[in-house]
């Protein structure tokens, strides 16, 4: 569950605004009152130079997804304001965490 504007604007937070909402369900709304520009754009999960952290990234395929709590449109402007350098160093990175936990063998 999470928190839900029903105008839209995050930084609306009087009582009255807001009710609980499953992620879904936010997302699809958000989206919808976005197409009708309604509402207040948040720029939080989107860094002008992309994600500056391994978590921020992971975070951002996830919400590509829709498995974490990144708007799809936020999750896919983070990835491509990310740097093709960066993109790889992380790649680079999630492989090497996974070969750790389970044990995988590869090249580096």
């Amino acid at each position: 569950m999470e928190v839900h504007h029903l105008d839209g604007d995050e930084s609306n937070t009087d009582p009255e605004n807001l009710l609980w909402a499953c992620r879904s369900c936010n997302v699809r709304v958000g989206l919808v009152l976005r197409v009708a520009g309604i509402g207040r754009l948040t720029r939080q999960f989107n860094p002008t130079a992309g994600a500056q952290s391994l978590g921020q990234w992971i975070t951002a395929v996830q919400g590509m997804r829709g498995e974490s709590n990144m708007d799809p449109a936020s999750a896919i402007a983070m990835v491509h304001a990310t740097p093709a350098a960066r993109r790889s160093a992380f790649a680079v990175e999630i492989w090497r965490r996974r070969r750790r936990k389970f044990g995988l063998r590869g090249h580096r």
